[in-house]
C-alpha cells in the first residue's frame, strides 16, 4: 500500500514537471513618452525582466531572467520592440514548480527620468502594446539611492549583468551604454561635489574610481589619467584608492606613449 502510494506520488510529481513546462512572453511593441510634455522620448534605454521563484529540495530559488535583446533602445518616434521570448522551467527533479514572480519593462534616460510597467497579465499571449511614460526618477533621489543605482550601471559594464539577472550580456555594455555610464557617474560626482562627512567621501572615492576604469573601457586614456589623479589628490598618500590609481595613472601614461 505504502509503495503504491510513493509511487503515485512520485508519477504526480514527474507530470508537474512536465506540464506548463516554458514560460512564454509576448512580442512588447511599445512607445516612450515624456510624462509632462507627451512627446516622443529618443534613445532611453529599455530594461525588461522576468522574475521566477522555483522550488526545490533546497528552498525556493529566484532568478531575474533578462526578457529584451541586449542594448534595446528608442527609436527616432520613441519607440521599441523586444521579441517574444520563451524560457523553460526547471523540471523535475531539479524544480517542483516554478512561479512567476514578476514581469515587467522599464525605460530610464541619461537625464534621470524613468518609468516601468507590469505586465505579467500579457504572459502567454501573443503580443503586448505598450506606453511608457518617463518623468524625474524618485527612486534615486538620496544619495544612497543614487549611488546603489551606480553600482549596479557600474556592473553591468564589468560583468554584463546589473545584478542576478542572466544570461548576461556578453562584453558587457556596448558603446552608446558607456558613454551614458560616464554620463551618470559625472552627474553623481557634481551633485556631491563637496563630500561632508565619511559616507559621503567614500562615495566620491568609489565613484571617481568607477568613472576612471570607465573611461579607460572606452579608450579615453588622458581623461582617465585625470580621473585618477583627482581621486589620488582628493583621498591623499594612504588614501584606498591610492595606490591603485597611481599604478593606472603610470600604466596609461606607458599605453599613450604607446601609440
Amino acid at each position: 500500500m505504502i509503495l503504491r502510494y510513493l509511487l503515485s506520488l512520485f508519477l504526480g510529481m514527474v507530470l508537474m514537471g512536465l506540464i506548463g513546462c516554458s514560460i512564454r512572453t509576448p512580442e512588447i511593441r511599445g512607445v516612450v513618452l515624456d510624462e509632462e510634455t507627451r512627446q516622443p522620448v529618443v534613445e532611453a534605454w529599455i530594461t525588461a525582466t522576468l522574475g521566477i521563484r522555483t522550488k526545490t529540495v533546497g528552498g525556493d530559488v529566484h532568478k531575474y531572467l533578462s526578457v529584451e535583446i541586449p542594448h534595446t533602445r528608442t527609436d527616432k518616434s520613441g519607440r521599441f520592440t523586444i521579441p517574444s521570448k520563451r524560457f523553460k522551467k526547471p523540471s523535475f527533479p531539479i524544480g517542483f514548480g516554478t512561479d512567476v514572480e514578476s514581469f515587467g519593462v522599464g525605460a530610464s534616460t541619461v537625464d534621470d527620468r524613468g518609468g516601468s510597467l507590469s505586465l505579467t497579465e500579457f504572459l502567454g499571449r501573443g503580443k503586448a502594446d505598450v506606453t511608457i511614460y518617463v518623468k524625474p526618477d524618485h527612486t534615486k533621489d538620496t544619495e544612497g539611492e543614487y549611488f546603489t543605482y551606480l553600482q549596479g550601471l557600474y556592473n553591468y559594464c564589468l560583468t554584463g549583468r546589473f545584478y542576478v539577472e542572466v544570461p548576461a550580456v556578453g562584453g558587457g555594455c556596448d558603446e552608446w551604454e558607456l558613454k551614458y555610464a560616464i554620463a551618470k557617474h559625472e552627474r553623481f560626482l557634481k551633485r556631491l561635489e563637496e563630500p561632508r562627512n565619511s559616507e559621503e567621501k567614500a562615495r566620491y572615492s568609489n565613484t571617481l574610481n568607477q568613472l576612471g576604469y570607465l573611461c579607460e573601457k572606452k579608450g579615453d586614456f588622458k581623461k582617465a589619467i585625470l580621473v585618477y589623479r583627482k581621486l589620488m589628490e582628493f583621498e591623499g598618500i594612504g588614501g584606498w584608492f591610492y595606490k591603485s590609481s597611481e599604478y593606472r595613472v603610470n600604466e596609461l601614461i606607458k599605453k599613450l606613449k604607446e601609440k
